[in-house]
Protein backbone atom coordinates (compact mmCIF):
# COMPACT_ATOMS: atom_id res chain seq x y z
CA UNK A 1 0.00 0.00 0.00
CA UNK A 2 1.83 3.26 -1.03
CA UNK A 3 0.40 4.94 1.90
CA UNK A 4 -1.63 4.22 5.18
CA UNK A 5 -3.21 5.97 8.29
CA UNK A 6 -1.66 5.71 11.88
CA UNK A 7 -3.25 6.26 14.95
CA UNK A 8 -2.61 8.97 16.43
CA UNK A 9 -4.52 11.02 19.59
CA UNK A 10 -5.74 13.84 18.45
CA UNK A 11 -4.43 14.80 14.70
CA UNK A 12 -4.49 12.25 11.68
CA UNK A 13 -0.95 10.84 11.01
CA UNK A 14 -0.02 9.42 7.41
CA UNK A 15 2.65 7.00 6.60
CA UNK A 16 4.02 7.21 2.82
CA UNK A 17 5.42 4.56 0.60
CA UNK A 18 6.67 4.83 -2.65
CA UNK A 19 9.87 4.38 -5.26
CA UNK A 20 10.78 8.13 -6.06
CA UNK A 21 10.19 11.40 -4.42
CA UNK A 22 7.88 12.58 -6.63
CA UNK A 23 5.32 9.98 -6.32
CA UNK A 24 6.11 9.91 -2.69
CA UNK A 25 4.24 14.03 -3.00
CA UNK A 26 1.94 12.43 -5.46
CA UNK A 27 0.78 10.06 -2.81
CA UNK A 28 0.75 12.74 -0.07
CA UNK A 29 -1.77 14.56 -2.03
CA UNK A 30 -3.74 11.12 -2.18
CA UNK A 31 -3.49 10.50 1.07
CA UNK A 32 -4.72 14.64 1.79
CA UNK A 33 -8.17 13.94 -0.63
CA UNK A 34 -8.97 10.28 1.45
CA UNK A 35 -8.46 12.42 4.93
CA UNK A 36 -10.94 14.84 3.81
CA UNK A 37 -13.31 12.70 1.92
CA UNK A 38 -13.38 9.38 -0.24
CA UNK A 39 -10.90 10.34 -3.21
CA UNK A 40 -12.81 7.74 -5.44
CA UNK A 41 -15.84 10.36 -5.70
CA UNK A 42 -13.45 13.46 -6.98
CA UNK A 43 -13.37 13.15 -10.36
CA UNK A 44 -10.26 15.20 -12.37
CA UNK A 45 -12.01 17.01 -15.01
CA UNK A 46 -9.89 20.52 -13.59
CA UNK A 47 -6.17 20.37 -13.85
CA UNK A 48 -4.80 23.29 -11.86
CA UNK A 49 -0.98 24.04 -11.78
CA UNK A 50 0.27 23.99 -8.32
CA UNK A 51 3.83 24.70 -7.25
CA UNK A 52 5.82 24.52 -3.64
CA UNK A 53 9.26 25.52 -2.62
CA UNK A 54 11.09 24.77 0.55
CA UNK A 55 15.13 24.91 1.72
CA UNK A 56 14.48 21.03 2.52
CA UNK A 57 12.36 17.87 1.29
CA UNK A 58 10.70 17.65 4.58
CA UNK A 59 9.75 21.08 4.42
CA UNK A 60 8.64 20.67 0.96
CA UNK A 61 6.28 18.36 2.00
CA UNK A 62 4.99 20.78 4.36
CA UNK A 63 4.64 23.52 1.84
CA UNK A 64 2.97 20.93 -0.61
CA UNK A 65 0.27 19.78 1.51
CA UNK A 66 -0.02 23.26 2.72
CA UNK A 67 -0.87 24.54 -0.56
CA UNK A 68 -3.79 21.86 -0.69
CA UNK A 69 -5.22 22.78 2.20
CA UNK A 70 -5.12 26.38 1.03
CA UNK A 71 -7.14 25.33 -1.96
CA UNK A 72 -9.97 23.10 0.03
CA UNK A 73 -10.13 25.95 2.01
CA UNK A 74 -10.16 29.33 -0.12
CA UNK A 75 -11.18 27.60 -3.51
CA UNK A 76 -13.46 25.05 -2.65
CA UNK A 77 -10.89 22.30 -4.32
CA UNK A 78 -10.39 19.00 -4.14
CA UNK A 79 -7.55 16.87 -6.05
CA UNK A 80 -7.79 12.81 -7.18
CA UNK A 81 -4.39 12.79 -8.45
CA UNK A 82 -1.35 15.07 -10.14
CA UNK A 83 0.72 14.49 -12.91
CA UNK A 84 3.78 16.44 -14.40
CA UNK A 85 5.03 16.26 -10.87
CA UNK A 86 8.55 17.22 -10.84
CA UNK A 87 11.08 18.16 -7.67
CA UNK A 88 14.58 20.06 -8.75
CA UNK A 89 17.27 21.01 -6.12
CA UNK A 90 17.75 24.77 -6.73
CA UNK A 91 20.32 27.02 -5.11
CA UNK A 92 17.36 27.47 -2.19
CA UNK A 93 16.49 24.04 -1.56
CA UNK A 94 13.68 22.53 -3.77
CA UNK A 95 10.74 23.50 -6.15
CA UNK A 96 7.95 21.31 -6.78
CA UNK A 97 5.71 21.68 -9.81
CA UNK A 98 2.74 19.55 -11.59
CA UNK A 99 -1.04 19.37 -12.79
CA UNK A 100 -3.31 18.05 -9.55
CA UNK A 101 -6.67 17.01 -11.33
CA UNK A 102 -9.87 17.49 -9.32
CA UNK A 103 -12.83 19.22 -9.11
CA UNK A 104 -14.95 21.48 -6.47
CA UNK A 105 -16.24 20.70 -3.19
CA UNK A 106 -19.42 19.42 -3.20
CA UNK A 107 -21.14 18.16 -0.46
CA UNK A 108 -23.81 15.90 -1.90
CA UNK A 109 -21.06 14.35 -3.61
CA UNK A 110 -17.80 14.46 -1.03
CA UNK A 111 -19.01 13.61 2.41
CA UNK A 112 -16.59 15.72 4.54
CA UNK A 113 -14.72 12.93 6.63
CA UNK A 114 -12.35 15.69 8.02
CA UNK A 115 -11.47 19.50 7.80
CA UNK A 116 -8.03 19.67 8.01
CA UNK A 117 -6.34 22.58 9.29
CA UNK A 118 -2.48 22.56 8.69
CA UNK A 119 0.25 20.55 8.42
CA UNK A 120 2.37 20.27 11.38
CA UNK A 121 6.47 19.92 11.56
CA UNK A 122 5.94 17.46 14.41
CA UNK A 123 7.52 13.98 13.72
CA UNK A 124 7.68 15.09 10.63
CA UNK A 125 10.05 12.49 8.16
CA UNK A 126 10.92 12.32 4.31
CA UNK A 127 13.80 9.90 3.93
CA UNK A 128 15.13 7.15 1.15
CA UNK A 129 16.28 3.99 1.74
CA UNK A 130 17.04 1.00 -0.14
CA UNK A 131 13.54 0.21 -1.09
CA UNK A 132 12.72 4.16 -2.08
CA UNK A 133 10.89 6.93 -0.48
CA UNK A 134 9.50 7.02 2.82
CA UNK A 135 7.68 9.75 4.80
CA UNK A 136 5.26 10.48 8.10
CA UNK A 137 3.05 13.70 8.19
CA UNK A 138 0.70 14.38 10.87
CA UNK A 139 -2.17 16.23 9.82
CA UNK A 140 -3.58 19.40 12.13
CA UNK A 141 -7.56 18.58 12.51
Amino acid sequence: MPYEFLDHTADVAVALDAETREELFAEALRAFTDTVTDRDTVGADEGHDLEAEAATLPELLVEWLGELVYRFDVDGLLFADVTGLVIEETDEGFRLTGRAHGEPYDKERHPLQVEVKGVTYHDLVVEQDDGGWRARVIFDI
